[in-house]
Formats: C-alpha cells, structure tokens, sequence
C-alpha cells in the first residue's frame, strides 16, 4: 500500500460536490493534518440518474454497488419485486453505503452515489423524472433515444431480478409512465444491466 508522508499532496472530498486539494503535514497518521492549498465545487451531473435495481446475491452485490458508484449513479434503489432473492437489511445498506464513499475516492467523485432503504416496485414508480425506463430485453428500440437523454435532466430506470419482472409488474411499469428499454440484444445478469444500463445513459448524455 502507498504510504504517504509530510509534504505530500492529496485531494479531499466531501461527496457534495466539493473537492479540495491539499498537502499532508506530518508523517504520524494519528497526528498528520491537511494544509488545503484550492477547493473547488462541482455542480451535480446531469442528468441526474436514479436507477431502482434488484439486489444479486453475495460478493456479486457488493461488486455491482462499487461499479454503480464509479459509473455515476446518483441514487441507488435496492428493489423488492415478486422474484426478488434478496432484500437488503439495515447492515447491508450502510456497506453499500461504504462502498460508495470508497469507489469515489478512488474515481476521484466529486458526489456520492445516495443509497436508499429496500423498496417495493410499486412505491418506485413515483418520482419527478423527465426520462423513465424498465429494462425489458424483449423491447422494441426506442426512437430519437440519444435526444431525449441529452435533453433529460433526471432519469429512473428499473432493472427487475434474475428472471425478470413479471408480466404484470411490466404492465404496472408501463401503466406508470415507465417505457420499456431494450439496451442490450442478450438476456444479462442483473449486476451487468445494471452497470450497462448506467454506462450507456452517462454516454448519451
């Protein structure tokens, strides 16, 4: 591991949009302070990207939540739908939490990707969104897609469990204003549509 040491320079961040370079004083880690030389505030991204996602199983979940963070996710919502295998307690969330203040230190992320407590597929569909997709891999393409990203200042997408959202909770989906989004021509783990999914948006916008 780099061991850093008095004089050196760091960059502090406070996950709000504030970053801050600075120079380490001191060699002792329980003593050393931070001399800030600049700080500089960053606007949020936009479009701002809510992505409302079922959770994997095991290390798969914690890997994805590291990527998410990374890609530009802005808020992450853990999903509980009918095929939901895993539904994130209160210990789970603030490791997830954890993972996000990591992953933007090490992307150097001005903002922290917000984690929200587990939540039912129905309370998801309310929100404030200009642009909102569900992954459904059976969809037909969705016309002047790369215009309406670019002209979009916050998106939610849905991405159901392994097998899918049902029938019904697709047509609840719809029913809400929600557009179907074919993204990839395969059928993917969730933890890559979800990563996918964000990859492809912070792209297009």
């Amino acid at each position: 591991m780099l061991r850093l040491g008095d004089g050196d320079a760091v960059e502090l961040l406070d996950g709000k949009g504030r970053v801050a370079q600075a120079t380490l004083v001191g060699d002792d880690p329980r003593s050393s302070s931070c001399l800030v030389t600049s700080v500089h505030d960053h606007p949020p991204p936009t479009p701002t990207i809510e992505l409302a996602t079922a959770i994997p199983k095991g290390p798969r979940a914690d890997a994805m939540i590291n990527d998410l963070a990374q890609l530009g996710v802005d808020r992450l919502i853990p999903l509980i739908t009918e095929r939901s295998v895993v539904v994130p307690g209160e210990g789970k969330l603030e490791r997830f939490a954890r993972a996000s203040a990591e992953a933007a230190k090490q992307s150097g992320r001005a903002w922290l990707m917000r984690v929200d407590p587990a939540t039912v597929l129905t309370d998801a569909f309310s929100c404030d969104a200009d642009l909102k997709l569900v992954a459904d891999p059976y969809a037909e393409p969705l016309a002047g897609f790369a215009q309406r990203i670019d002209s979009a200042r916050a998106l939610r997408v849905l991405i159901g469990p392994e097998g899918g959202l049902t029938d019904d909770e697709l047509a609840a989906a719809t029913r809400a204003g929600f557009e179907p989004w074919r993204y990839s021509p395969n059928v993917l783990r969730v933890e890559t549509a979800a990563a996918a999914a964000v990859a492809i948006l912070r792209a297009q916008a």
